[in-house]
């Protein structure tokens, strides 16, 4: 550091490269203390004081005149981590501090870790920015692929600095990127969102979609069974994306940070939830972005646990003390949290995909991008290179064949499974890549495979079986961080809303280890520390030998060499270290110390006062082991079924025994209802009594202690205990009394907390209906392929709940049933599903999801975008170039000005000249305007387009005088054949609706239009800027047209969009003009090759733009027509 004379401060900001960490902090701090001695000033700003203890500083600052301005304390959270990792936290003991200061000094806690000096420089010029004057927004910076990468002084000037590393922009220039991403986004029916933070200095994209429209892509099962929050009220998906340190584009066409992010240390950061709008409110999107925070500790629970002991003292003093005087406990009025519908909530597998994107979102888009693979060949590619440390190359070359296997093992599941579009897929070399497009696409994609890749590490699953739920690889450390640090579904969530199911699992955990069937996988690699087991009776905890039921998971017994253990200085042993047996000892004697379900759930519920902390299960009673609340959350977290008790009488099944409760039972992969589905349809056009009766229903009964594995792995019959009589397979009987009976024979150990008590357990399952492709049809059904099975309902036999709810008798039942016209399942004759000889009704297994789905369906409003995203749509990019493009000599063809609004408007109609023509005369029956029906359709029309240009303008007015010249001077309107109403012409020149009538009137669709009283036909033309180079585009509104692959034709697409060569790029002649264009398009109409158009049967819904445009793009590429560029922002 060197000063001169005149007070120039140098200060060489590598001085104490040489140091690291505490050393170099203190180092620096020193040069910062002698720089505020010597008068160190940024932006009219001075430096009064900067040094304090260790590890935090004190900054005062002031400004020319020696006023204090602001005093902050900042705080290096680990010294030793000094300058590139540590996190930095700054706070204000100043009364009275403006918005905007606040706004700067929580920022900084979002800042990239660096040195003293750049971290004072850059806060002062953003306090600067903050109390100067009408201080305005600061722009949103723009980074430029053709700036001069060279030139850089009028970029960063860390001597004379708005903000380091800000890039002079207008914020237009930005926002209209953003315009165009966004409209992709919404092209693909995704919603975006803008937000701005830091007092403007920064922002947040979102991207988002109804949970509801998911369900159309995802199986509704599975969504529930992932965390039952997702259909449990209406809510969208929603990805946040930060970090970009007011830079926009921050990717290169290769994925990497283009160099003003660079230069600028901007690291984009993903957090996935859901909230009620399309995007939550700014607060709580700050907070869910916000990086670091500290926790306050909560001195109103210490308070309250304080008086809960007093109180427990007072109790046993004055136990036997009759005459002792009550003491009343204070009455807390606590208030009631109310659901903020700007929320955003965190939901099961947030934190599995949060960390999927951020650690390799961007690396998998760079390998994408430079070796040309699809999403799962990159992916393959990231792990390997990570796994070996070896280059991506090197690794490519090496792994081609698994990488490129990858690629296709995916691409043959987008046959069957809805995988998002990927916006990659033909970008051309060069191209700017979308970013929250691409992001969301990819969280999708990733959202729907969740089940096939491990939910820790994210490498592909190798398992036998696929679960219905998301879970772990056989990796001890993914195990240890699933159950550990909560990174698998929330336990608290599932014991306070479905605490039935919880209780059941438990109970039947604890049955399974005692009778010796619990068998791997264990809770290993979890880090557990129990107590040891001590002397263990012999023939305990070991499998019992089954004699009657021919499917049992277990094996017979084996004799077992116990491992003698010593007890470490806390009295515990590894879990990981013993035996089989005394594993399963340890679990059940682990699950004896847990209180019941129904007081963990009361804990819970406990409510508390806003801004305290939620109550926690370890704080039930301090004495249980933390081993115990591991087992818990293994217990519920292993079990990938969905299990829901029911309790609505319109959905049990009737005429069973009122003992039995029954819960809704879903087993195996995602898609196993699309398989047995399928495998039901062919059996349906295979066979003449499936076409009546699709399927079959019967009964599989096994030993309580099996369910704990069944429930988690499905029907399987890979074990046997003592032979199978009638083959290989999973056995199910017609009749549960055999079930109920002989096969699921009950439990001799009970929990002892257990509310439901188990004894007994069946389950119910749907069958294909093809008893001839059995293994054996009588006396029981055995059943090879489990493809064909579909487990519906689990029978549990025990205590009865407490309200009798789901355990009403069959009476009650069916009255119910019967006044809400429950379906049910039709049962085929020969194969009736009884219970001892009498007939049983079973609902029909869709209702329930088809009911909730219909709920959310209601409950669904389609949003409009707030204002801040209204203003992103509504920019008009090209007014901000026309002041230059007027200016330069060679400004355009025409000669001619045109203003901006001019731009948008159509000029006021000409006075009407007198002529000396007669008025036109038509024909009485001649084709007639219907104004209603027009108005109607139109009425929910998108905003006109918002790109223009003078050429544009010029080519549409002339367009349009001639179309309304040669309207007017029409001697028949039926022979004209198309109409443009004169008072749908707005005061946009790109916007036009036309009706098309007048049809021949033998072809199928002039019958079909006629028999429907459909007037016209009425389309929406969209005109681009480039227009008359580029093509308009058409779509049809309304009446809807039958789709190609139903048998429709008439060259209009499923989306109501028109599929002819003189539309795209590669037809398209700036000669045509539109009446001529709109002749074409009848002819396409009428022509009855390869099929006729006709009318679909729900004719009268219209059609959307975002489906007009999927239909166009599809018929584009199907017969290899380019697509005119821009049309996602002309269209959407």
């Amino acid at each position: 550091m060197d000063i001169d004379s005149g007070l120039q401060i140098v200060y060489d900001i590598n001085k104490n490269a040489h140091l690291k960490g505490r050393k170099r902090f203190k180092a620096d701090l020193e040069d910062m203390e002698l720089m505020s001695i010597a008068g160190y000033a940024v932006k009219g700003l001075r430096l009064k004081r900067a040094g304090e203890d260790d590890g935090s500083f004190e900054t005062v600052i002031e400004n020319d005149q020696g006023t204090q301005i602001l005093s902050v304390n900042f705080l290096v959270s680990d010294t030793s981590e000094y300058p590139k990792s540590h996190s930095l936290f700054c706070h204000s003991v100043d009364p009275d501090i403006s918005a905007r200061l606040e706004a700067v000094i929580e920022g900084v806690v979002d800042q990239r870790a660096r040195p003293i000096k750049e971290i004072i420089d850059t806060f002062f010029a953003s306090v600067a920015t903050a109390v100067a004057p009408k201080a305005a927004k600061a722009p949103i910076q723009h980074h430029s692929e053709t700036e001069d990468e060279g030139d850089d002084s009028d970029v960063y000037d860390y001597d004379d600095m708005d903000d380091i590393g800000a890039i002079t922009s207008e914020p237009k220039a930005v926002l209209s990127l953003l315009q165009s991403n966004f409209v992709d986004v919404v092209a693909s029916e995704y919603k975006p969102g803008f937000m701005r933070i830091s007092g403007g200095d920064d922002f947040i994209l979102s991207v988002s979609v109804p949970v509801i429209q998911l369900a159309q892509s995802i199986p509704p099962r599975a969504l529930m069974a992932w965390d039952r929050r997702l259909l449990s009220e209406s809510h969208s998906l929603v990805l946040l994306i930060s970090g970009f340190r007011g830079v926009y584009p921050v990717l290169e066409s290769d994925g990497t940070y283009t160099s003003a992010a660079q230069k600028i240390s901007a690291e984009l950061t993903f957090k996935v939830g859901l909230s009620p709008k399309y995007k939550p409110g700014y607060e709580h999107a700050r907070e869910a972005v916000r990086k670091h925070g500290l926790i306050i500790a909560d001195a109103e629970d210490e308070l309250r646990i304080q008086a809960e002991k007093a109180a427990l003292e007072r109790q046993y003093e004055y136990w036997d003390d009759e005459e002792a005087e009550e003491t009343p406990e204070p009455v807390v009025v606590e208030e009631v949290e109310e659901l903020d519908p700007e929320r955003f909530d965190r939901f099961s597998l947030s934190n599995a995909l949060e960390s999927l994107i951020d650690q390799a979102f961007l690396r998998v888009i760079q390998y994408r991008r430079k070796f040309g693979l699809g999403w799962a060949g990159a992916e393959v590619l990231h792990q390997e290179t990570e796994k070996h440390q070896r280059t991506p190359e090197e690794v490519l070359s090496s792994k081609i064949k698994q990488i490129t296997a990858a690629d296709k093992e995916e691409a043959q599941l987008a046959r069957t499974l809805a995988l998002p579009h990927d916006p990659l897929a033909g970008l051309p070399k060069n191209g700017s890549i979308n970013l929250p497009l691409t992001a969301f696409s990819y969280l999708i994609r990733r959202l729907t495979l969740c089940t096939k890749y491990c939910i820790v590490c994210h490498n592909k699953l190798n398992a036998d079986y696929e679960a219905l739920k998301p879970y772990v690889c056989d990796s001890t450390l993914c195990s240890y961080q699933y159950y550990s640090l909560n990174r698998g579904p929330s336990l608290e969530y599932e014991i306070v809303h479905n605490p039935q199911t919880v209780d059941l699992l438990v109970s039947i955990a604890y049955v399974s280890a005692v009778e010796g069937a619990m068998d791997d996988p264990l809770p290993v690699g979890m880090g557990l520390r129990v107590p040891l087991p001590g002397d263990i009776p012999a023939g305990a905890y070991v499998p019992k030998v089954n004699h009657y039921h021919p499917t049992t998971a277990a094996n017979p017994a084996q004799p077992v060499q116990e491992t003698e253990l010593q007890a470490g200085a806390d009295g515990l042993v590894d879990f990981d270290d013993l035996s089989k047996i005394q594993m399963r000892a340890a679990i059940s004697r682990l699950i004896d110390t847990l209180p019941s379900i129904e007081e963990m759930k009361k804990h819970l519920e406990r409510k508390v006062t806003v801004g305290k902390s939620k109550p926690k299960l370890r704080e039930i009673d301090p004495s249980i082991s933390p081993a115990a609340w591991l087992i818990l959350r293994w217990i519920v977290g292993s079990c990938t079924a969905l299990i829901e008790e029911i309790t609505s009488g319109d959905e049990l099944i009737q005429n069973l025994d009122k003992n039995w409760r029954q819960f809704r039972l879903t087993v195996g992969a995602p898609d196993a209802e699309a398989k047995f589905n399928t495998a039901v349809k062919a059996a349906s056009d295979s066979d003449k009594n499936a076409t009546k009766y699709p399927v079959l229903y019967a009964f599989h009964g096994s030993p309580l202690r099996n369910w704990h594995s069944i429930v988690r792995h499905g029907l399987w019959y890979k074990h046997i205990a003592n032979g199978r009589a009638y083959g290989n397979g999973v056995y199910l009987a017609k009749d549960a009394t055999v079930s109920m009976g002989t096969y699921a024979q009950g439990a001799q150990h009970t929990w002892k907390r257990s509310q439901s008590c188990p004894s007994n357990c069946v389950a119910l399952a749907e069958i294909v209906n093809l008893p001839s492709r059995f293994v054996s049809s009588n006396p029981y059904f055995v059943v090879a392929d489990t493809t064909w099975i579909m487990c519906r309902y689990l029978l549990i036999k025990g205590a009865s709940p407490n309200d009798g709810s789901g355990s009403s008798d069959s009476t009650s039942s069916s009255a119910k049933a019967a006044s809400r016209s429950v379906t049910y399942v039709q049962i085929d004759p020969a194969h009736k599903t009884v219970l001892g000889g009498k007939g049983i009704q079973i609902p029909d297994p869709a209702h329930q999801i088809e009911g909730l789905l219909a709920s959310r369906q209601a409950e669904f409003v389609d949003q409009m975008f707030d204002e801040e995203d209204m203003a992103i749509f509504n920019l008009d990019p090209s007014k901000e170039s026309k002041g230059k493009e007027r200016q330069s000599q060679n400004r355009d063809h025409y000669d001619m000005d045109i203003d901006d609004e001019d731009d948008y408007r159509i000029p006021e109609k000409p006075k009407p000249q007198p002529s000396a023509s007669k008025p036109i005369q038509r024909p009485k029956d001649d084709w007639k305007h219907d104004s209603a029906y027009v108005e109607r359709a139109v009425a929910n029309l998108m905003l006109p387009p918002f790109e223009s240009s003078g050429g544009a303008s010029m080519a549409l007015q002339k367009e349009l005088k001639a179309m309304l010249r040669e309207q007017d001077t029409a001697k028949s309107l039926k022979e004209l054949g198309w109409y443009m109403p004169p008072d749908l012409i707005g005061d946009n020149l790109y916007q036009w609706i036309v009706e098309m009538h007048s049809f021949d009137p033998d072809i199928p669709i002039a019958k079909d239009l006629k028999a429907k009283k459909i007037n016209s036909v009425i389309f929406e033309i969209r005109f681009p800027p480039t227009f008359p180079l580029s093509p308009p585009y058409f779509r049809i509104i309304t009446p809807r047209f039958l789709p190609f692959i139903q048998g429709g034709g008439g060259h209009v697409t499923g989306g109501g969009s028109i599929c002819m060569d003189l539309l795209t790029s590669n037809g398209w002649l700036p000669s045509y003009t539109i009446p001529a264009v709109l002749v074409q398009i009848k002819l396409a109409i009428s022509n009855l090759d390869p099929r006729p158009a006709r009318l679909a049967k729900n004719w009268e819904q219209p059609y959307s733009v975002a489906e007009s445009l999927v239909g166009f793009k599809r018929a584009a590429a199907t017969h290899g027509w380019t697509v005119p560029e821009g049309l996602d922002r002309l269209v959407m």
